[in-house]
């Protein structure tokens, strides 16, 4: 039998969606904290007071976001995927240097699209602990590296089956898990040469690259139920008694999204002071790719401000139909682009980055920079959008 034997190419991709809990839940998510500095002073001036929105306004809005623009992304998710597992079968079957590079190049192609959908913390995206299953990230305490230790000295045959993987750990599933396998400098001898720890390592990934077309297929599925539950919020839905009620979630995942970044993605690393920083506890960088992700991240989330998404949906039907300032909108775009064109001008990793003399200020200005689109989205858009304030369900983490 061939080193690298495996099953017909995605075989068990039905089968595994049979093993992935049933969604049958309310749809109503979450939110977490920050701080703000000034980047380009705009109208961050004291609170007015806002003229109320007739409900019916906020529809046209949920109706785009959901249902014209998200469905051709989830699309595309799992279209990465499935190019994923397949480069994987394809490198596994003939392991070589330049095959590695290929399947790598798959990876970033999937993570790209991710972590443009990831900020969307909403329905079906988070039910049952989904979006963790894609990426368990943060791992604040180490659980992957430990439990993929752990596995590497046991080597389980359960683990190579996408069927049994997607019941174990989502520490030893999904993004980070694959990103531990492909890029860890550690992996890669072994992976080409098709050791017994390359053999392993090969059938585990892809078993974890399956699972993921599974989830994202599930996801995929989901979604229009969800996004016609939002659409037709009224006084008959159980989850969403107004559309105004609705579009908070779009609102809460843009502010959140914001807070994410600032926190956790540029926070962990950063530290109390320069001297605590540590790349490492960075978003994928083991694939050298924290700061890549952030831009991602904000293409994701200026489309629920816009309502329009590379190809999908169309400008100025997202949150910003709600602005009746063309000076606000145009000054919040001029904003969201300054961080934009900031992050091109740094390397995609945070070791490259901190390792420049002044790696660590750039980083500092970045989050500050992250901290005011946070105050204008806060103060601007939810004071505008009458959708600012409320519950955030990620105070305390």
């Amino acid at each position: 039998m061939s080193r690298y034997k495996l099953g017909p190419r995605l075989v068990n991709h039905v089968n595994i969606r049979k093993t992935h809990m049933s969604l049958k839940f309310c749809w109503r998510t979450t939110s977490l904290l920050t701080t703000a500095t000034a980047l380009i002073i705009i109208s961050t001036a004291a609170p007015k007071a806002y003229a109320d929105i007739p409900d019916e306004d906020y529809r046209p809005i949920l109706e785009h976001l959901l249902t014209t623009v998200m469905p051709p992304k989830l699309d595309a998710l799992n279209d990465a995927t499935v190019d994923l597992a397949d480069g994987l079968t394809n490198f596994c079957s003939a392991p070589d240097a330049d095959g590695l590079s290929d399947v790598r190049g798959d990876f970033h192609a999937a993570m790209d699209i991710w972590q443009e959908i990831q900020p969307w913390r909403m329905g079906p995206l988070v039910a049952n602990g989904r979006d963790q299953h894609i990426e368990y990230w943060p791992d604040k305490h180490g659980t992957a590296t430990r439990q993929f230790r752990k596995l590497m000295f046991n080597k389980p045959v359960a683990f190579t089956d996408p069927v049994k993987l997607s019941e174990a750990s989502a520490a030893l599933q999904g993004f980070p898990a694959l990103e531990e396998v492909l890029f860890d400098d550690a992996h890669s001898d072994a992976l080409i040469s098709a050791n017994e720890d390359g053999v392993f390592l090969c059938q585990y990934g892809s078993a974890i690259a399956t699972n993921l077309v599974a989830i994202t297929g599930e996801l995929r599925d989901d979604w229009p139920g969800f996004a016609e539950a939002m659409s037709t919020a009224g006084a008959d839905s159980m989850d969403y008694p107004t559309a105004k009620f609705a579009a908070t979630d779009l609102y809460r995942a843009l502010h959140e999204g914001l807070l994410i970044i600032s926190t956790q993605k540029l926070g962990r690393p950063l530290g109390d002071e320069e001297k605590d920083a540590k790349a490492s506890r960075g978003e994928s960088e083991t694939s050298k790719r924290s700061l890549r992700n952030i831009h991602h991240n904000l293409i994701g989330l200026l489309a629920i401000y816009d309502g329009k998404w590379g190809d999908a949906g169309e400008e100025g039907k997202g949150l910003a139909a709600l602005i009746d300032s063309s000076l606000l909108d145009r000054s919040f775009r001029l904003n969201w682009q300054t961080v934009q064109d900031t992050l091109a001008d740094l390397p995609p990793s945070l070791t490259e980055l901190l390792d420049q003399p002044d790696g660590y200020q750039k980083l500092v200005d970045l989050q500050g920079q992250i901290d005011f689109l946070t105050t204008l989205v806060e103060n601007d858009v939810g004071g505008n959008t009458n959708l600012g304030g409320g519950f955030n369900a990620l105070d305390g983490d």
